[in-house]
């Protein structure tokens, strides 16, 4: 009878913490829309290319990053439109617009701590049992990461045209320059898309912020050289802004050039979902599996697009780690499935769990309530999550999953 009761009051708590948890997430969604409106109004083409590099950007601003974006935008730009003054100015109106930002910056600041301070997720993780069995934990890799030793190979003479660097460059920058656009070829020729992604990669081994324009300069080039294809992909994730993420893949002839390096060139993941799961029809859905897969190989999972299965399930990508294989589906459409058949297919592949990503917070407990009719147990995240968090902070040990029942 104490037992029933303790269990019972323990569900009591966890539902109240919930739905606080939601009301704070509502509140600093709706706190971030109204900062991210006044931003496009501000400096709109300025966010656009900022979200171009990052796609977790601005929705995962912290106050200091909103505060010195406003501050390098003009309140009072030249000619007509909106912020010009006219006649005596329009001052007053200018330091009620900056009172009004610092307001919504702060209050944005505590509905984040709130957030945080009250998750029953974080609570459970810290205080019960991580999301996957405990393992050693693993050391952070040497800096430099992934590309730490790697050496450009001797260009090829037919090459050679595509290789140039603009006259005002120094020596210096143009090796490091030219140094950078093989390290971005070398990880689009083992499959990788994400820009953001290849842009840590690249950042950590050659000290440049990962969305900085050095590193965005490097992509630019190779495009114009013919070498890469670029597509910035959208989804709506939540509100009225697009959630943008900027790809990439070898042309033919850019495979050409790293086969002519001695690197071996596999099919991209962009590649992959283009040519067998209608990637091109389905861009959001693209876009939510290939940032999964950069979130999940940032946090030390090995990623595979679109594994062969035996049966009739097709999962969207499996992620490996410390002995553990998941198959995952992701869902940005509807959730109405056959009798569930989708669900019932990943359990079977799973062992009984479900491993599923949604478009947004909100979506994926919707999609969870579904699951448990079908699976006991099984893990959960969605885009609007994984966005959430900046790609320069993810750490190898960090978990990649937002929910587990």
């Amino acid at each position: 009878m104490v037992d029933d009761l303790r269990l019972r009051m323990l569900d009591d708590l966890l539902a109240a913490e919930r739905n606080f948890r939601d009301l704070a997430e509502k509140r600093a969604r709706a706190l971030t829309g109204v900062l991210t409106e006044l931003a496009y109004r501000l400096a709109g083409e300025k966010l656009e290319q900022m979200r171009q590099l990052d796609p977790s950007a601005p929705q995962s601003w912290t106050p200091q990053e909103w505060r010195s974006f406003f501050l390098s935008v003009s309140l009072a730009p030249q000619g007509e439109g909106w912020g010009q003054a006219k006649g005596n100015g329009n001052h007053a109106e200018v330091e009620a617009l900056r009172a009004k930002i610092a307001a919504l910056e702060q209050e944005l600041a505590q509905a984040r701590q709130l957030l945080a301070e009250h998750s029953p997720y974080r609570r459970r993780v810290e205080q019960d049992k991580p999301l996957v069995p405990s393992a050693p934990q693993k050391p952070q890799a040497q800096t430099g990461g992934r590309l730490a030793n790697f050496v450009l190979p001797k260009i090829p003479k037919a090459f050679e045209h595509r290789w140039q660097v603009r006259a005002e460059m120094s020596k210096a920058d143009a090796e490091l320059h030219l140094k950078r656009r093989g390290m971005v070829l070398k990880c689009l020729a083992e499959g990788l898309a994400v820009q953001v992604e290849i842009g840590r990669y690249v950042g950590d081994a050659t000290g440049a912020r990962y969305r900085s324009g050095a590193i965005r300069r490097v992509f630019e080039a190779l495009e114009e050289s013919g070498l890469v294809v670029r597509q910035t992909l959208t989804l709506q994730v939540t509100g009225n802004m697009p959630t943008r993420l900027a790809v990439a893949r070898l042309s033919e002839e850019g495979k050409q050039f790293c086969r002519a390096l001695g690197w071996q060139v596999v099919e991209g993941e962009w590649e992959r979902l283009l040519k067998d799961h209608e990637g091109e029809k389905q861009e959001g859905h693209t876009l939510a599996v290939l940032l999964f897969a950069a979130a999940a190989r940032l946090r030390g999972w090995t990623v595979e697009i679109l594994p062969e299965v035996p049966g009739h399930a097709r999962p969207d990508l499996s992620v490996t780690k410390d002995g553990q294989r998941w198959y995952v589906e992701v869902e940005t459409g509807t959730r109405l499935h056959d009798g569930n058949a989708k669900w019932r297919m990943n359990a079977d592949l799973n062992g009984g769990r479900i491993a599923l990503v949604a478009r947004n917070a909100e979506e994926r407990r919707v999609l969870v309530t579904d699951c448990r009719h079908v699976a006991a147990h099984g893990y959960a995240t969605d885009v609007e999550t994984l966005i959430a968090g900046r790609f320069a902070d993810v750490r190898e040990d960090d978990p990649l999953w937002a929910e587990e029942w």
